[in-house]
């Protein structure tokens, strides 16, 4: 290898020879060992040129991996927030949302004694983009005191991974356009005095609310 090579010419070197046919020998073969050391550097150049080139092509290449990286992150943040943008733009909503308290001939009263039922109608609006076909609207309707008027502990519905209490729901078949629609709930006895909030749910989401209010008088 190139070490001992060089240590056979300090060798070389150091012999003292008087013989001048033996002294021609060393010197020629001096030079061919200074030959041969040449083409060991020229090897050594020419590995460290290769080495400085697979490095900067190493450097070259993973710059390209970071960009193409930033670009998917990039890319995969835009989906989301498209996807995001279509998910809302997909919901159902309520409209015209109008809620009214009857007695037993179908008029119109806001006194608690006369009350046989209460008729919740709205209107699902027309949307392209959701789903078509059957779905549940969920109808909850909350006292002044915060509890929720029910018929059955069992009328439970799952929204954003919560059990939600309905007072009363009802099955539409939907078909991307307007579809005006009731829900009614009988005089469960729990009506008191005070305004009422009414809010609508349909596949996750509140699609809508109003208020009313009962009277004793």
């Amino acid at each position: 290898n190139l070490q001992k090579e060089r240590e056979r010419i300090v060798q070389l070197l150091s012999i003292n020879a008087s013989n001048v046919q033996l002294l021609k020998k060393y010197r020629a073969e001096i030079g061919t060992m200074r030959d041969i050391m040449k083409g060991y550097i020229v090897q050594i150049d020419s590995l460290n040129t290769l080495n400085q080139q697979l490095m900067a092509e190493n450097i070259g290449f993973k710059q390209q991996i970071t960009e193409v990286q930033n670009t998917n992150v990039e890319l995969t943040k835009a989906k989301e927030e498209l996807t995001s943008k279509v998910t809302v733009a997909s919901v159902i909503q309520a409209k015209d949302i109008n809620a009214v308290t009857l007695n037993k001939k179908r008029k119109e009263t806001t006194r608690i004694a006369n009350i046989d039922k209460l008729r919740i109608c709205f209107t699902l609006r027309e949307n392209p983009l959701a789903t078509a076909g059957e779905k549940e609207v969920f109808m909850r309707i909350i006292r002044p005191d915060s509890l929720v008027i029910t018929t059955s502990p069992d009328n439970l519905f799952d929204f954003n991974g919560d059990k939600l209490v309905y007072s009363a729901s009802r099955l539409v078949d939907y078909m991307n356009q307007d579809i005006e629609m009731c829900i009614f709930l009988d005089n469960t006895g729990d009506f008191i005095e005070g305004t009422y909030s009414v809010e609508l749910y349909l596949e996750n989401n509140i699609i809508g609310r109003t208020s009313f209010a009962m009277s004793k008088r």
